[in-house]
């Protein structure tokens, strides 16, 4: 494994210092590698002064990590093999292992433990539900997201900060304007600014279902119309009232493709189709009429049907 890190070192103190002198250490070196300060090069410097801080600041932590680099020490000896100074001082701490892990378990975990949390916490997420109407054409939508901000009150130097609570930031609430792609699909996510997550989830359509970029839907067809032919008035999901050429004869569960009325594939000008499946629909009201007319067919046509097929 290897050696702890030496927060004496990082925090420029002796190991005998009191508690006095480590705390005016960090508050030095944390003006200093500040990032407000020092800029994104001395991120890492600040992130690892705080993590020194917060374990020589607290008497538990610190009599902790003292043994476990005894005991690292102890270990190192050991494994050199004849030839080297022994260390002994036993330690009693087999499982010394364990303290580190529990130890940086503990700090990653701690309230007060402000650069670790603030630099590892879930990035805030939103969710937005669009009908399939937006989702064709795109949309711009305002939205509102919380995001971490360097707390106003400490610039991330106090870890018992009262605004903070020792994070070092504060989540603030900032506006955005959000593009929507064309076509973006169900259960996707977008990015919203530097620190924030957008989910898109597709409401249910009465009309169409989304097959990829392809919208599917059931068109009714009069029976009439069916055999002899004909042109019905169709809605797509968006633009006005387009009239479908109907075939003589179309039989029910056929297929009517619209060549590029469906949606766009995200990030190009390539659109899917609109695939409407016929279904027929006898006329309201049945009268007498149609009875002897529809009677008539019967005798006409001799086909029994009845033959069964998986749907």
């Amino acid at each position: 494994m290897a050696a702890p890190k030496d927060y004496y070192k990082i925090l420029e103190v002796g190991e005998n210092a009191d508690q006095e002198t480590i705390k005016k250490s960090y508050r030095r070196l944390a003006r200093k590698y500040h990032p407000d300060v020092s800029g994104k090069s001395g991120e890492d410097k600040f992130k690892e002064i705080n993590e020194a801080y917060e374990v020589l600041s607290d008497p538990k932590k610190r009599r902790e990590y003292d043994q476990m680099r005894v005991g690292y020490a102890h270990r190192q000896a050991r494994s050199q093999g004849p030839g080297y100074q022994r260390v002994t001082f036993d330690d009693g701490f087999d499982g010394w292992g364990s303290i580190f892990e529990d130890l940086f378990s503990q700090v990653k975990t701690d309230p007060g433990f402000a650069t670790t949390r603030t630099r590892t916490q879930q990035v805030p997420e939103e969710t937005v539900t669009l009908t399939l109407e937006q989702v064709a054409r795109g949309e711009t939508i305002q939205l509102t997201v919380s995001e971490p901000q360097v707390c106003p009150v400490c610039r991330g130097m106090n870890a018992n900060c009262s605004r903070c609570g020792g994070l070092g930031q504060v989540m603030e609430p900032k506006k955005f304007s959000v593009t929507i792609p064309p076509g973006v699909e169900n259960g996707s996510t977008l990015r919203v600014g530097n620190h924030a997550r957008l989910r898109v989830e597709v409401a249910t359509h009465p009309r169409f279902v989304r097959q990829g970029n392809n919208l599917v839907g059931r068109l009714m067809v009069p029976v009439p119309l069916a055999a002899a032919g004909g042109e019905v008035p169709v809605k797509p999901l968006i633009g006005d009232v387009v009239m479908v050429k109907i075939p003589p004869h179309t039989n029910q569960g056929k297929i009517m493709r619209l060549r590029g009325w469906g949606l766009a594939q995200r990030g190009t000008n390539i659109k899917g189709d609109l695939l409407l499946e016929v279904t027929l629909r006898f006329p309201e009201p049945f009268t007498a009429e149609d009875d002897q007319l529809y009677q008539k067919l019967r005798e006409n046509h001799k086909e029994v049907g009845g033959e069964i097929h998986a749907p």
